[in-house]
């Protein structure tokens, strides 16, 4: 390459274009330049012209192009990456991945703007991270020198943007600077040729051989190599072994970087209320992480769904696509907490208008507990159906009555929007037993009802469903009972006698002992007869004082008025 560049273009003087200042390494137009160029593989004239999309594309990206000013940067053509530092490619603690340098042996369109010396200068279509850069690949890789504003393909083999220029290859060329341009860290391209137990193997531009260990395919553990198989991957070189012609290769590790490219990227735009799509990364008791291109958040259990969630796994699945609202940032920790019902509309907005007190819905039971039992009513609406609103009986298990699965009618009792809470009865649809109990069971009669259970105090008899009494320790027997279990046990099937009925309180008290005789007419109050006095006895009663002392006889004071 000529080291000798023609000065730029003044602001007063315009840029001469290739066709305007053409040089003498450059190929005479004409029936001869077209053949060189199609034996170098370049479009000819004619054909140049016939795809007007990739004129189009390439008249937008160089229409400014001046070769000349382009040029201006010294190329020396043994220029090669300076080998990293120790560690290079390797992250800090505490700190993202250091970047290592690229080497994309990539796929770039362009069009011939010059040649001199024994260099062919490139414009290409796109930029590098946001850079323009010049193109210059060696005059020797041609069979002939290639025509002017040609359109080719090229390799991408280095970058180097200090001096603004991109080192290329032709296309199908073996660059024989390859294994002197590659340098551990440095990010390459190669193409999955096929794989073992022990991970991928692979083929790198100019036909040398890599492999990737099965633990440096991703970030997280990979199980199917084969669906790498014929993939094109970007990669860092871990190992280089020149002796052997050996490369080592560590996708992982290029993710990494990219990642940390993309978190302090993220980090940087990323704010509270923002809805943002991301893909679920992993899976725990207490949530699900999703990835938002760089950065994990968190979606806590609870802001999973706007419907109950036991598990995290029965609502969202790995490498699924979600989006998501941005709850709360820790910056300095690099926390993330999101929202997935956040971003959806909230169903408890119209509740109120939809479910009112006394109307009977439909509903699903969810989840049973100790003390009642969960109902959906429709996705994100949940009600709660207490132990006592279940049934009009006495019952010790929500199972009892109900079982996750069940859809059953129930009846509005509470609603409670604001906080979310809405409360239900499945007794409530029925007919309450305790409004006929007073017809039905008088004082003193006798009734059959099965011992439901047993307390220290006394025995739960159920009379019929719904309707329950309670026999006292103290009417089981007309003896002393030193414990309930002494007479009756829970099962147990005995007639009582009814001796009180409280429907409005629901309470009937029983009774095991004997009717006591004479209980149908209530007893009389009858006077009682003032005893005959024996004055004398009363005198010797006396004492000397005339004070009453204790020889009353067994008389008492009362019996004298």
């Amino acid at each position: 390459m000529n080291p000798e560049q023609p000065d730029a273009p003044t602001p007063d003087e315009p840029a001469p274009t290739p066709e305007a200042t053409p040089t003498p390494d450059a190929a005479p137009a004409g029936d001869a330049t077209d053949a060189a160029a199609a034996a170098a593989g370049a479009p000819t004239g004619d054909s140049a012209g016939g795809d007007a999309d990739i004129e189009q594309q390439l008249e937008a990206e160089l229409a400014a192009a001046d070769a000349d000013a382009l040029m201006e940067a010294s190329v020396q053509p043994e220029a090669k990456p300076a080998e990293p530092d120790a560690g290079a490619g390797q992250a800090a603690p505490d700190s993202a991945p250091a970047e290592a340098p690229e080497f994309h042996h990539e796929l770039r369109r362009g069009r011939i703007a010059a040649i001199r010396g024994d260099d062919v200068f490139v414009g290409l279509v796109g930029d590098f991270d946001g850079k323009k850069l010049q193109g210059v690949v060696p005059v020797a890789q041609f069979d002939r020198p290639p025509r002017l504003k040609a359109i080719m393909d090229f390799v991408v083999d280095t970058v180097d943007e200090s001096k603004g220029l991109v080192f290329l290859s032709r296309e199908g060329a073996i660059s024989r600077s390859t294994w002197d341009q590659l340098v551990t860290g440095s990010i390459i391209e190669a193409r999955v040729t096929g794989h073992n137990k022990g991970g991928l193997e692979l083929e790198m531009v100019g036909g040398i051989k890599a492999f990737m260990p099965a633990s440096q395919i991703d970030i997280h553990h990979v199980d199917d190599l084969e669906s790498f198989a014929g993939q094109k991957l970007d990669a860092a070189v871990a190992e280089i072994d020149r002796k052997h012609k050996k490369v080592l290769l560590s996708r992982r590790k290029y993710l990494e970087i990219k990642r940390a490219r993309e978190k302090r990227k993220l980090m940087a735009e990323i704010a509270v209320g923002q809805e943002r799509d991301g893909v679920i990364s992993n899976l725990t008791a207490f949530g699900a992480f999703v990835d938002l291109g760089g950065v994990d958040g968190l979606v806590h259990v609870t802001d999973l769904s706007h419907s109950h969630v036991d598990k995290p796994s029965d609502v969202v699945k790995v490498g699924e696509k979600v989006r998501v609202k941005v709850l709360k940032i820790d910056t300095e920790k690099e926390r993330i907490s999101l929202g997935i019902k956040q971003a959806t509309p909230d169903p408890w907005e119209n509740v109120e208008a939809k479910y009112r007190p006394g109307e009977q819905v439909s509903a699903r039971v969810t989840k049973t507990t100790n003390f009642g039992a969960f109902v959906e009513l429709e996705p994100g609406v949940e009600g709660l159906l207490p132990m006592s609103e279940m049934s009009w009986r006495r019952i010790h298990r929500a199972e009892d009555v109900v079982k996750a699965g069940d859809v059953i009618k129930v009846s509005v009792l509470k609603v409670e929007p604001e906080k979310h809470r809405l409360s239900v009865s499945l007794k409530a649809g029925t007919e309450d037993p305790w409004s006929a109990a007073g017809g039905k069971y008088a004082v003193d009669a006798m009734v059959e009802g099965k011992v439901t259970s047993t307390t220290d105090y006394g025995a739960f008899v159920e009379l019929e469903p719904g309707v329950e009494g309670l026999v006292h320790i103290s009417e089981l027997a007309d003896r002393r009972v030193g414990s309930v279990e002494e007479i009756v046990k829970a099962g147990d099937t005995r007639t009582f006698r009814v001796k009180g009925v409280d429907p409005k309180n629901h309470k009937i008290s029983l009774s095991l002992k004997e009717k006591p005789a004479g209980r149908e007419q209530p007893p009389q109050h009858v006077a009682k007869a003032k005893p005959k006095i024996d004055k004398g006895k009363l005198k010797s009663g006396l004492g000397k004082s005339g004070a009453l002392g204790t020889g009353l006889g067994g008389l008492k004071l009362e019996d004298f008025t």
